[in-house]
């Protein structure tokens, strides 16, 4: 993208603009022949070096999306430069790479929650009523799974019985389908999401640990950290009695 370096002259000193917005001051004339040279070389090094930070990092090239909608997303994903293919169910033991999850209803967000351990990243972004969810990234079994991102809301709820029983009723199981504006602003979210995982990113961090929520009605977005706990272990055959 040869628009993303300009160079222009300022005050008879050749100037480059990286596309980042950095100015670098060429020294000497604006004569052709003296500092030129110098000039052309700074463009080819900073289309460079753009072009280097828009390649994924190594074992993060690969996004596939599953569930209803998923060529909607994978269309969108492309357009921005991301290769991304809907999920073969045939993938499934994990292979590395991220998968974005859009389960229709509360009992399929569980589906893929064993598939950070085995090394493949989960996002999962699903739909209830008007409002659409962003659930943190799961890299590893360190961050927040599904069942703990609904504990998160359902702690956080002034209705947490009301949400609880609302989520296992059909109504609760809704398909992605959006107006213009919010889908943008969901797809926006997921493919900022996406970037941020496959350049590894300072963005990457708060990313695992935020559950993102959107209003389609009035496009009003919050987030919300989540963070992950240990699992209770189970005690078999309940407590020991104490001794006399």
């Amino acid at each position: 993208m040869e628009h993303a370096v300009d160079t222009f002259d300022v005050d008879g000193r050749i100037t480059v603009r990286s596309g980042d917005g950095i100015f670098f001051r060429v020294p000497g004339g604006s004569t052709p022949g003296t500092n030129g040279g110098a000039a052309d070389r700074i463009r080819a090094e900073l289309l460079e070096r753009r072009l280097a930070g828009q390649r994924p990092a190594a074992g993060r090239e690969r996004v596939s999306v599953a569930g209803p909608g998923a060529g909607g997303v994978v269309g969108a994903l492309e357009a921005a430069g991301v290769l991304a293919t809907p999920w073969d169910d045939a993938q499934d033991p994990a292979v590395p790479g991220l998968l974005i999850h859009l389960p229709s209803s509360p009992a399929e967000r569980t589906r893929f929650d064993h598939l950070p351990a085995a090394g493949t990243a989960v996002l999962r972004c699903y739909a209830e009523g008007e409002l659409v969810f962003l659930d943190p990234l799961a890299l590893s079994p360190r961050d927040p799974s599904s069942t703990q991102v609904l504990r998160r809301r359902l702690a956080a709820s002034a209705a947490a019985a009301e949400l609880k029983a609302w989520l296992q009723t059909p109504a609760a199981a809704t398909e992605l389908s959006l107006p213009d504006t919010a889908w943008s602003m969901v797809i926006a979210r997921v493919l900022g999401t996406v970037k941020a995982w496959q350049s590894e990113s300072a963005a990457l961090q708060p990313l695992r640990r935020t559950l993102w929520r959107l209003d389609t009605r009035t496009l009003a977005a919050s987030e919300h950290p989540v963070l992950p706990f240990p699992e209770p272990a189970f005690l078999a055959g309940g407590l020991p009695l104490p001794r006399r």
